[in-house]
């Protein structure tokens, strides 16, 4: 896999804002930030909870606008949040494991703007199934499916049932659901109404429907799409297999099918692709930014927040290092759980209204779980193996990445094991990496022998070359990301519209929510990226600065009844 210059595609409006952030950031580029304090406006002090990609990213234009006195809050004892690429081996950084994010979609346009900022290079692509050469793995038997081929026979029907379903849509009930294909279509030329009718329709039809019943809803109505009816449950259980693009869905039946759709329609899910040195590099590169004679790195303060509450007109922090730090305005990018558990925001009503309360709450956080070994070589290309293996057994997805294209000799990196939910959650029991490497690797010796002899880790080292989180037992996060049930998309709103109390200064309490997990796209660094944008707009506005035109507190409006 090449490398090249990461690059974003043509503007394209993300499906539930109607908008892009790449323009509004690049006219930041050259106005010299989003925006500005007219002479006699004093700047803030800020805190920022939390100095992942959506501290760093918020930090950055604070700064860029002229806020000086910022403060960022860190409980790890490393910053960059989820996003994180552990080494094997310090003489070899380029040998990594990513533990959190790992790819990356050029529609993402907003994280594009940063990687391209910052020079920071992308592989041709991510080795998602049927991409590179493929197995899958299915009640006991091998299916072959070459790079770019169409999927083996025996996935045939479910898989052209769900390309029809993308490239024509459905009629369901006498109303015709418009492709999401085609929607895709009009955000990127812009018709924004036509996609707004269409995916309200979407919504409408959908709002309290998992996947699964979703998925059974429409193909096995009268007129399904492909022509051909999907039969209970071998061809569900294919799909869930076999799906959508990036490994086998079966583990998130349960989500809500519009929160899987809307990575569709928005591109998520097509041409992902890999951050070869790293996708902590982002982190290193916008921490060690300097900005106004410092780092962004310098204002990060490596200490625990409690409690936030408010008193005397400042907004306090409980913090474990610096006993209670007062501040002008507040952005929390933690995640949900912290948000209610560490910090107490939903106790009352002091920032944050009923409704946005509970989304806090209520909105559903993942398990996952990801298991990497270390090779002494990179045996899939040398035997002519497969570079990813998906599987319905107990090691679910296997993929085979290569960090040193040009170094035929160089060693292997194998994701031997990336799992979500219920997957997740059955590992825990298997606490000991060793022990679970060991138990992956027989189970993948039962239908690929050849295979499981190659999954030896480098040297025969255990402690050193082979790596493991889980993210549902991390304390600071207790999951990997938000990914709503039907009926949830509502909270997506109402977390992802907090920053806009800044537009009302008699509701406006002067904390501002920001993180994938109060985006649209848990999960997806995008998400952060739009969220840190929203919530330095909110201080900016909030305390008397002017914004550039365009700028989402004036742009993005609350389009759908979700």
């Amino acid at each position: 896999m090449k490398n090249r210059v990461a690059f974003s595609q043509s503007s394209s409006p993300t499906v539930d804002l109607l908008y892009d952030y790449a323009p509004f950031l690049q006219l930041s580029e050259s106005e010299g930030g989003i925006g500005c304090f007219p002479s006699g406006i004093p700047a803030p002090r800020v805190a920022i909870v939390g100095a992942g990609i959506s501290g760093l990213v918020a930090a950055t234009e604070l700064l860029r606008a002229g806020v000086s006195d910022i403060t960022l809050f860190e409980a790890r004892d490393r910053i960059g949040g989820r996003i994180w690429s552990q080494t094997f081996d310090p003489r070899h950084p380029h040998l990594i494991a990513e533990m959190g994010a790992m790819r990356f979609p050029p529609s993402a346009t907003g994280l594009f703007h940063y990687l391209n900022k910052h020079n920071i290079c992308t592989t041709a692509s991510f080795p998602d199934p049927g991409v590179v050469d493929t197995e899958l793995h299915y009640r006991g038997a091998r299916h072959v499916w070459p790079a770019g081929d169409p999927p083996p026979s025996l996935f045939r029907r479910v898989h052209e049932g769900w390309t029809a379903l993308l490239r024509h849509g459905c009629v369901l009930n006498g109303i015709s659901l418009v492709a999401p294909t085609k929607i895709t279509a009009m955000l990127k030329s812009h018709q924004l109404e036509k996609a707004r009718t269409a995916w309200q329709a979407w919504l409408d039809a959908f709002r309290d429907s998992s996947l699964y019943s979703a998925i059974v809803t429409i193909f096995t109505s009268p007129n399904p799409p492909g022509g051909d009816l999907w039969k209970r449950p071998d061809d569900f259980e294919l799909f869930g297999s076999l799906g959508i693009g990036s490994g086998g869905f079966l583990p998130v039946y349960q989500a809500g099918f519009t929160e899987i759709l809307r990575l569709v329609i928005n591109g998520y899910l097509d041409d992902q692709r890999l951050i070869s040195s790293g996708t902590s590099t982002l982190v290193e590169r916008l921490a060690g930014q300097e900005i106004g004679g410092s780092t962004v790195s310098e204002r990060v303060r490596f200490s625990t927040v409690g409690r936030i509450y408010k008193e005397d007109g400042k907004i306090k922090l409980s913090t474990d290092r610096d006993g209670i730090v007062a501040f002008d305005r507040v952005i929390v990018t933690s995640n949900n759980r912290a948000m209610q558990i560490a910090h107490c925001l939903t106790d009352d009503e002091t920032f944050l209204s009923r409704d946005v309360s509970r989304a806090v709450r209520e909105t559903h956080l993942t398990g996952s779980s990801k298991l990497f070994m270390l090779t002494r070589d990179k045996f899939w290309i040398t035997n002519g193996l497969p570079v990813t293996i998906q599987s319905d057994g107990f090691a679910r997805g296997v993929y085979c990445l290569d960090y040193e294209p040009d170094n035929l000799d160089g060693r292997g990196v194998v994701l031997l094991s990336y799992t979500w939910e219920d997957d997740a959650h059955k590992l825990l029991s298997v606490a000991d990496k060793k022990q679970r490497c060991e138990r992956f690797v027989e189970e993948l010796a039962t239908f690929h022998p050849e295979l499981a002899r190659h999954l030896v880790p480098a040297a025969g080292n255990y402690d050193t070359s082979v790596l493991h989180h889980d993210w549902l037992t991390d304390p600071h996060s207790s999951g990997a990301f938000k990914l709503n049930y039907p009926g949830e998309d509502v909270y997506s709103q109402r977390l992802f519209f907090q920053y806009k109390t800044a537009n009302n200064p008699a509701r406006d309490t002067g904390l501002y929510l920001a993180g994938c997990g109060c985006s649209f796209t848990g999960g997806w660094i995008e998400g952060a990226v739009q969220t840190a944008v929203n919530s330095a707009c909110a201080v900016i506005r909030s305390t008397g600065g002017k914004l550039l035109p365009g700028n989402p507190l004036d742009e993005i409006r609350s389009a759908y009844r979700y």
